[in-house]
């Protein structure tokens, strides 16, 4: 264990804000409102354009002085107006700070006011997320947002079927005639890259099933190339795939942290849940791939067989070199448990493991007790360590204990390619290891 410290020197956190921003980031058409100051949002952009290279649409309510000793009530009001007279966006998503939940504004009562003096604005969908900064982490926020999202947009009816091509997903197809597959639901965690999200819906296309990703990312943060700039989310999960979850044939959430998200829809529509802690690793791919075929009844595909079997021998062609790996990882808590379960399945040994928040730190287990820690903490635990594994801050701990650093989490800002990494699956446990043994050359 480690020493108690009542104080952070190096936090590895992210605000719970930039995690709403994170799961607004993957919705198409929304227009994201932060409720706070310009430095706040200025901020959360910095980060984020930094680890995904893009331009990042974040707007803010822009709270000055006076707004901490009076409150921000009608500057929400009147961001939300001009946001919707401005950009006319389809949705706008709203998330709060610990500046204004501190003082206490009351979102609810300034969207309800509003729209009694803006009739106009009542068909307008406003999805409200509650991520003051002393929440957690940037895990919690989006879980929250998230959360808000369904609770917001996913309503017991249908949109008309809508003829012409899904450009949004960019992949050319008629809507009736990616409506005709069965559909089931898909809520990755904030720990999975575009690439990850990607990943996990040719997985599920393999077995037949159209997949209608709750937020997706794949198509908003992939890094294709944009004509320009805009202030409305470019791609992501359509307004009206939200009014069609009750027609979805199952729901598989992914991280600990999306589960009561998934159970809400268990509840409002009667769909199958499942939970997947993890997603990296043999025994984590095999259950979902086993939970696939018996949802359709379906063979395996041929595919997902060669590559287990590519990441069999793998395991044998370089068991005595995994086995060696002495492993201090600090991460969000459901990106730490998917990569540290994985390599403790392989035979490395895990000395340290530093969640960022104290979210699912009980009910997960590791060979080594899970602990809330800092990137200081890192640095004073992970001196028997043959590897580190954390984002971008936690270079100079890996720097000062001249070990080897492999990237993971958010910000990875001084590596190119993170946000396209595939580290789940079969294919993508194999690149994990492939990058966790090369990291130490």
């Amino acid at each position: 264990m480690m020493n108690a410290r009542s104080y952070q020197g190096n936090p590895q956190k992210n605000s719970p804000a930039l995690g709403a921003t994170l799961a607004f980031l993957g919705v198409n058409g929304l227009l994201a409102l932060l409720h706070g100051s310009q430095g706040c949002s200025s901020f959360i952009r910095l980060q984020l354009s930094r680890h995904f290279r893009e331009p990042i649409p974040l707007n803010s309510t822009a709270l000055l002085e006076d707004s901490a000793i009076f409150g921000g009530w009608e500057y929400l009001k009147k961001g939300i107006a001009v946001a919707a007279d401005k950009y006319k966006p389809q949705i706008i998503g709203v998330m709060s700070t610990g500046l204004t939940e501190t003082f206490g504004d009351d979102m609810v009562s300034a969207l309800s006011s509003l729209r009694s003096e803006r009739t106009d604005l009542l068909d307008l969908p406003v999805v409200l997320a509650s991520t003051p900064d002393y929440i957690g982490s940037m895990q919690e926020g989006y879980q929250r947002t998230v959360e808000s999202l369904l609770t917001t947009l996913a309503v017991n009816s249908e949109i008309e079927e809508v003829s012409g091509s899904l450009e949004a997903e960019g992949d050319g197809k008629a809507r009736g005639q990616a409506e005709s597959l069965p559909a089931v639901v898909l809520l990755p965690g904030c720990h999975l890259t575009p690439g990850d999200v990607d990943e996990l819906k040719e997985i599920v296309s393999l077995f037949g099933f159209q997949a209608i990703t709750i937020p997706d990312l794949s198509i908003s943060l992939d890094g294709h190339a944009e004509l320009e700039a805009a202030p409305l989310v470019q791609g992501g999960t359509l307004l009206e795939d939200f009014r069609r979850l009750a027609k979805c044939s199952a729901c598989f959430s992914f991280g600990l942290s999306m589960e009561k998200a998934g159970e809400f829809l268990k509840r409002t529509y009667g769909i199958s849940h499942t939970n997947f802690p993890s997603l990296t690793g043999l025994a984590a791919t095999d259950s979902f791939i086993l939970t696939l075929a018996r949802l359709t009844g379906k063979p395996i595909p041929e595919k997902l067989l060669r590559q287990r079997a590519r990441l069999l021998d793998t395991l044998v062609d370089f068991h005595d070199q995994l086995g060696k790996l002495r492993v201090a990882a600090a991460l969000e808590m459901d990106l730490l448990y998917s990569l540290a379960s994985c390599l403790a399945e392989v035979g490395a040994e895990i000395t340290l493991a530093l969640a960022a928040s104290q979210a699912g730190i009980h009910r997960l287990s590791l060979p080594v007790p899970i602990e809330v820690g800092d990137l200081e903490a890192l640095e004073e635990g992970a001196k028997a360590s043959t590897l580190i594994i954390a984002n971008s801050n936690g270079r100079q701990a890996a720097d000062m204990l001249k070990k080897p650093h492999l990237r993971a989490g958010l910000p990875v800002f001084d590596r190119v390619g993170y946000p396209q990494k595939r580290w789940i699956g079969y294919e993508g446990t194999q690149q994990f290891l492939f990058d966790a043994l090369n990291s130490q050359n």
